[in-house]
């Protein structure tokens, strides 16, 4: 089934509670033979094997890779909430991400589907994903985050057309690390800034005392 034939399906699905005599007419044509669990268990394999193409290239950052594996109708939004719309777009946010990891820094992914559901030429998946950051400085996060992604096989090959990951935005290893370092820096202008107080204080009280 092409995205134009489940459009068609969708629309004829409102022909008939519209009453549409012509729509009507498509609705009641014999429908197609449904695959046999072979073929459905052969493209439910052939969508596993993107995940080890997709683990591999992250952690090679070879996003390049990618290429025959991504519709070039691609639209993606990536945990950081950036969005993507090509295989050079994706490959820009990746090589930002390990500017900030630093050089010689590693990104792994081990990615967890669920089973996709199969419409025809069009599969809709999701799952989750462990993720491990190792910075420059050897400083290791390790997170999960969770995706959805529709793909859709062109000339026999399921390339992802929509993409979209998040973590939570509160309770991940970046935001704890963020308030550590804060909380670092705080604390002791905090305690400085309680000591001049004190010494102005008692300076303060001093003179008074003399005063009288």
């Amino acid at each position: 089934m092409t995205i134009g034939r489940l459009a068609l399906v969708l629309l004829v699905g409102i022909g008939v509670t519209t009453e549409r005599p012509a729509l009507h007419a498509v609705a009641q044509q014999p429908a197609a033979a449904a695959p046999s669990p072979a073929d459905d268990e052969a493209e439910h394999e052939a969508l596993r094997q993107l995940k080890t193409v997709f683990e591999r290239a992250i952690h090679d950052n070879n996003i390049s890779g990618l290429g025959p594996y991504v519709s070039t109708d691609l639209y993606g939004v990536m945990l950081t909430g950036r969005v993507v719309k090509n295989v050079e777009e994706l490959q820009r946010f990746w090589a930002d991400i390990h500017e900030l990891i630093g050089e010689g820094g590693t990104y792994t992914t081990t990615l967890k589907p669920e089973r996709s559901v199969i419409l025809g030429d069009v599969a809709l998946a999701r799952g989750s994903s462990d993720d491990v950051v190792v910075t420059s400085e050897k400083q290791e996060f390790r997170f999960s985050s969770f995706w959805t992604a529709v793909l859709h096989k062109q000339a026999g090959q399921w390339k992802v057309v929509q993409l979209q990951g998040t973590i939570d935005p509160i309770d991940n290893p970046f935001v704890h690390e963020f308030n550590r370092r804060y909380l670092r820096a705080v604390i002791p202008l905090s305690v400085l800034g309680g000591v001049v107080l004190g010494l102005a204080a008692a300076w303060l009280l001093r003179r008074r005392a003399r005063a009288s």
